[in-house]
């Protein structure tokens, strides 16, 4: 029984791995969109699980031909797609608790207006006014997202903000250095959804102060994405203005 269950098992864990790949290689390159990509790919974690139920039933009917070979071979399959849908189900769940919105910004209040994003969105995706209802869900699941103060000039804090956009990749779409403002696209790691950010910069008596705002271009939910990109764009900031450089001392006679 087994060298018929064996081929079988090995056909099924290379489609799996087939449209995993797809699935993320296809929405890089733009073969399709990244919500085509994530549906692909969650059928490939239920695909997998079903294969590793497969492979633990195949190991038990096929226990008394006592092929060592042939039990390794089942418990390899058992393991690589049982991992590999785990992985995905851990992540979810990890996830599933956060709210479904997709606007993130470190000021409520008065978040900085997207002005030149609005004419590379279309219909289809997300509408980018702020929806006001958020602002208490916002502070409830990421109090961390909150506003840089400095006391550098304007021009320095402008200076490098566009440096740290520019280390991330992001896709600069606007750049008003009068105005304190940079909008740019940034992709998220694995499908490459596209996210949008403005930042602004503005002078409050004797600080500058910077906000910014993360918006996803689909889907109801970011997973807590966009909150992530702030607070790490904000410490990285915070660390990249308070960065002394070292003096060029001669100490030669």
């Amino acid at each position: 029984m087994s060298r018929y269950i064996s081929p079988v098992l090995y056909i099924l864990l290379m489609l799996v791995g087939c449209v995993a790949f797809i699935s993320i290689a296809g929405v890089r390159v733009g073969i399709f969109e990244p919500l085509t990509g994530f549906s692909m790919l969650r059928k490939s974690v239920f695909a997998s699980l079903v294969l590793s139920i497969l492979a633990a039933i195949s190991m038990g009917a096929c226990r008394k031909e006592k092929n060592v070979g042939v039990q390794r071979f089942f418990f390899l399959v058992l393991i690589v797609s049982f991992l590999y849908s785990a992985m995905w189900i851990v992540f979810y769940f990890q996830r599933a608790e956060l709210p479904n919105i997709n606007d993130i910004t470190t000021d409520t209040q008065n978040p900085p207006t997207y002005l030149n994003v609005n004419f590379i969105r279309n219909s289809k995706e997300n509408d980018l006014s702020y929806n006001t209802d958020w602002a208490s869900i916002q502070n409830e699941y990421y109090p961390d997202v909150k506003p840089l103060f400095s006391k550098k000039d304007p021009a320095t804090v402008f200076a490098a903000v566009s440096n740290l956009v520019e280390e991330r990749e992001w896709e600069v779409v606007a750049t008003y250095s009068g105005a304190g403002i940079i909008e740019a696209t940034a992709r998220t790691p694995i499908f490459g959804f596209r996210d949008d950010v403005v930042i602004r910069i503005t002078q409050e008596e004797n600080k500058v102060r910077v906000d910014m705002r993360s918006c996803s271009r689909v889907g109801d939910g970011d997973f807590g994405v966009n909150a992530e990109r702030i607070v790490s764009f904000m410490n990285d900031l915070s660390v990249s203005l308070n960065h002394s450089p070292v003096p060029n001392v001669y100490f030669g006679r």
